[in-house]
């Protein structure tokens, strides 16, 4: 492609930037919006990645994810960089960095204050920001203030501010960005409209009308109460085992066609960059966070309740671990109860490996033969 015809490419489409780009939440919404007619600034401090991207080679597993860069290449549709200054020519901003805790589960807010303030000099009147990160509630509310501050405008007068998380399945990014219902929350009716119609051109979700704080803890009960509803599949399995029943017999008896019980199967590896801390930014405030916090200790405590329970036969020396990643046909390990697991044997004194088939540098398959116990801890 020519630069002229480049350029002219470039202006037919809208712009658009997505800081976080080539994260796992960030990559998939610049490939859906690349392919939806947007002209995408993917801004990324990882430049391996940014390269990488660009190569062709999506960073991490992801369904569709080659198809949709292939044809986002070819269109020159996606552009991946580490400068800020490009948002300066993008009438939509949209948010999607990675929102920490730290050694006291409080939350940490220092990236996203500090991009606020590194952004702001190419934030003009008109502009929309749309927060798509995890944070804990009234988290937009002093961004808002950080903003306003920093560039002098007014939210919503001059910049459209709004809270609309992102609620997607790792592995479905793509494919659930385009169908699900959007939670905006918005300042005003004018801001509502405005982010209502970004989504409307790329998915056919409903948008759905709330304040900034109301579709922050939205965000958080969506994710709590599936690592809630897992915990207490995982009491069962603990209360099963107590009395020699295989609780997996039970569930599925009692799920099979019963409209009003839909317990998951309990697992061993409740983990997970999000389930892990988001709890801890929904109860920041309260002083008896009582049904999460148990709901904590229950699914982080599962590899002792497997250490305890081959530590109860004497003739394990050794441990074969099925699965380092923290959820299936996934290639991310961060959070994954497998290494508590892995700790907790070697401690004992087993003798363990660990295999992991959609990474290089684990252990091969061939390594399980001769153990005298295996632990499915991600059931690819």
């Amino acid at each position: 492609m020519t630069e002229t015809h480049r350029q002219q490419a470039t202006t037919e489409r809208p712009e658009v930037a997505v800081i976080g780009g080539a994260g796992h939440v960030g990559l998939g919404m610049c490939l859906v919006l690349a392919n939806s007619g947007f002209n995408v600034h993917g801004v990324d401090i990882d430049e391996e990645r940014n390269a990488l991207i660009m190569s062709g080679v999506p960073p991490f597993m992801e369904e569709q994810a080659e198809d949709y860069l292939r044809q986002a290449l070819a269109a020159d549709a996606l552009h991946m960089t580490s400068d800020l200054a490009v948002t300066a020519r993008c009438p939509v901003i949209v948010v999607v960095v990675g929102t920490p805790v730290d050694e006291h589960l409080n939350p940490v807010l220092t990236p996203l204050d500090e991009l606020m303030r590194e952004m702001a000099p190419h934030l003009t009147s008109g502009k929309t920001v749309i927060l798509r990160s995890t944070v804990s509630p009234g988290t937009t509310d002093h961004l808002k203030r950080v903003l306003e501050k920093e560039t002098k405008l007014r939210v919503p007068e001059d910049i459209c501010l709004a809270y609309a998380p992102e609620r997607t399945m790792q592995g479905k990014a793509i494919s659930e960005l385009s169908t699900l219902p959007q939670l905006v929350g918005s300042y005003d009716d004018g801001s509502f409209s405005r982010v209502s119609e970004f989504f409307s051109q790329f998915s056919s979700g409903a948008n759905i009308r709330l304040t900034p704080i109301e579709a922050e803890i939205g965000k958080l009960i969506t994710n709590m109460t599936r690592y809630v509803t897992f915990a207490l599949a995982n009491e069962y399995y603990m209360i099963g085992n107590s009395f020699g029943v295989n609780i997996n017999r039970v569930i599925d008896a009692c799920n099979r066609d019963y409209p009003r019980l839909a317990l998951p199967s309990p697992g061993p590896n409740v983990g997970g960059p999000c389930l892990y801390k988001d709890g801890w930014f929904l109860v920041v405030r309260i002083s008896f966070p009582d049904l999460i916090g148990t709901a904590f200790r229950i699914n982080e405590g599962m590899p002792m309740q497997i250490a305890q329970i081959l530590g109860h036969q004497n003739d394990i020396h050794k441990v074969a671990i099925l699965g380092a990643t923290f959820k299936a046909n996934s290639d991310d390990t961060r959070n994954s109860l497998s290494f508590k697991l892995l700790h907790q044997l070697d401690r004992l004194g087993y003798e363990r490996v660990l295999v992991e088939p959609n990474l290089p540098d684990y252990d091969p398959m061939e390594s399980i033969q001769g153990s005298d116990a295996v632990v499915l801890m991600t059931p690819h």
